[in-house]
């Protein structure tokens, strides 16, 4: 089936895959990665355009003792001061499991892959019909 394998079917592939890295990371880390307390030291917001962004920075020690400080990603000002939980990941220390914005997040990336998905759906569609207009216009030619 060559709609599979042509240049614009091979992009949506792409394009699919790169929506949906994300929320499986998000996931991998929320039900397997290593659990650690930590304590939200600092957070800070940024205005970029009309987004605002929180940033909270802490420290954590993971179960085997060894202990660290940097970004701990989904927090904000509430946590400020406070022990939690994180679970690492391949992104680094992440906070409050599935809770807050990831669900909306997750289902915007989805809606993302489902998307490219839909129109190879249709790519591969328009490609038999064509085929199939072809063959059709062959053997009445014969």
């Amino acid at each position: 089936m060559r709609a599979l394998r042509s240049p614009a079917a091979v992009i949506l592939y792409v394009l699919a895959l790169a929506f949906a890295v994300w929320p499986l990371t998000i996931g991998y880390t929320v039900l397997a990665g290593e659990k650690a307390e930590a304590r939200v030291l600092s957070c800070h917001r940024s205005h970029s355009g009309r987004t605002l962004t929180t940033t909270c920075t802490g420290t954590w020690t993971k179960a085997d003792g060894a202990s660290g400080e940097g970004e701990i990603y989904n927090v904000d000002e509430d946590d400020y001061g406070r022990g939690i939980t994180v679970r690492f990941g391949p992104f680094g220390p992440y906070a409050h499991g599935w809770g807050r914005n990831i669900p909306f997040t997750s289902a915007g990336f989805g809606l993302g892959t489902v998307a490219c998905l839909a129109i190879l759906a249709l790519l591969v569609h328009a490609r038999r019909k064509k085929d199939t207009a072809t063959a059709w216009r062959a053997s009445q030619a014969s």
